[in-house]
């Protein structure tokens, strides 16, 4: 079973408002009820719970503002496709022969823009290796963003886009605090909970082993004769 909270809130009024702590209030009672009817139940033994989340957050900063039509020298004419109004990415192809200008008037334009040619995208976004991907792409430091006092989607190496994970019952190990590991591998983990092979992806069981209890030989967890949970 899978229950989903949006995060309207959060983009709306911003990651701190009281709005956004309200709702992480409402979504605290709601997993405190769910416990407590699982501990009353009778399933504590028997049941895993996880709390998780896709991405974190980020305030957006309404200063400094980045407007990449007010660049000197740009100007959209040049440009034959672009998708600039949706979080802190763009895209952009420009038209025929005007690639290296518009590379060269945007590169420098802000201090917290960053422009590049598609083969020199850094690798760790796996993101640039397709062909529908346009020759020139942009991305924005944590914070800038045209759109919502809230947003996501920046470096997932900065440390508000990094998201919870929290998990009880008897596949995981009590009282166990890690290190963050990638949401990529929480796919793994659920399929070998579920006991079914999972389909080819990026993420590896072994990354989040540390946090699971014993694993039969078969590759499939066991739970132990006597209740084991984590504590969050």
């Amino acid at each position: 079973m899978q229950e989903f909270w949006e995060g309207q809130s959060g983009h709306k009024y911003g990651p701190e408002s009281t709005q956004r702590k309200n709702m992480i209030k409402q979504v605290d009672r709601t997993i405190g009820y769910l416990r407590q009817r699982i501990k009353e139940s009778g399933l504590e033994s028997n049941l895993n719970l996880i709390i998780t989340s896709d991405h974190g957050m980020e305030t957006v900063i309404k200063t400094n503002e980045i407007h990449i039509q007010r660049v000197k020298n740009f100007t959209f004419k040049d440009i034959q496709f672009e998708l600039l109004d949706y979080g802190p990415n763009g895209l952009l192809l420009p038209k025929e022969g005007k690639l290296e200008h518009v590379y060269s008037v945007l590169k420098n334009a802000h201090p917290n823009l960053h422009v590049y040619k598609k083969a020199d995208f850094p690798r760790r976004f796996h993101y640039a290796n397709h062909s529908r991907i346009t020759p020139l792409l942009l991305y924005s430091d944590p914070g800038y963003v045209q759109f919502n006092k809230g947003e996501h989607g920046f470096d997932n190496e900065a440390a508000n886009m990094k998201t919870i994970f929290r998990a009880v019952g008897p596949a995981f190990k009590q009282g166990l605090v890690v290190e963050p590991f990638e949401s990529v591998h929480v796919y793994a983990l659920l399929c070998e909970l579920l006991g079914i092979t999972p389909e080819p992806h990026d993420g590896s069981l072994a990354a989040v082993k540390p946090i699971t209890a014993v694993l039969s030989c078969l590759g499939r967890l066991r739970v132990p004769g006597s209740s084991t949970r984590n504590v969050w």
